[in-house]
């Protein structure tokens, strides 16, 4: 176990790992915004309902794409433009949502 990323920290390193990051945001459990931009937290947290099963969401458009990602403790969501590799953006939350729960690469 590794010492855990902080909401904000989450966002920081994300942006670190892709320019293509417009927006970032993390929820919590509880849907409240930990980090992120007030204007994403509701959006964000419509996006997470829709599907309420899913562990990974994309939404992609023609100006871009929308990342989501979650674990039981918290929720990451990512605006990015249209030139971020889905792969690599989903590895990316996958391995900070495990960052956030101090457990760095075990929560992939």
């Amino acid at each position: 176990m590794t010492d855990a990323l902080t909401p904000p920290q989450a966002l920081e390193y994300l942006r670190t790992l892709s320019a293509d990051i417009r927006e970032a945001a993390v929820l919590g459990a509880d849907g409240a915004l930990l980090a992120g931009p007030e204007g994403l937290a509701e959006p964000a947290r419509a996006l997470l309902a829709a599907a309420p099963e899913a562990d990974e969401l994309e939404v992609a458009t023609a100006q871009g794409s929308v990342f989501a990602a979650r674990s039981d403790a918290h929720a990451l969501v990512l605006v990015c433009g249209r030139f971020a590799l889905p792969a690599l953006v989903r590895f990316d939350l996958r391995m900070v949502l495990g960052d956030l729960a101090g457990v760095g690469s075990e929560a992939a």
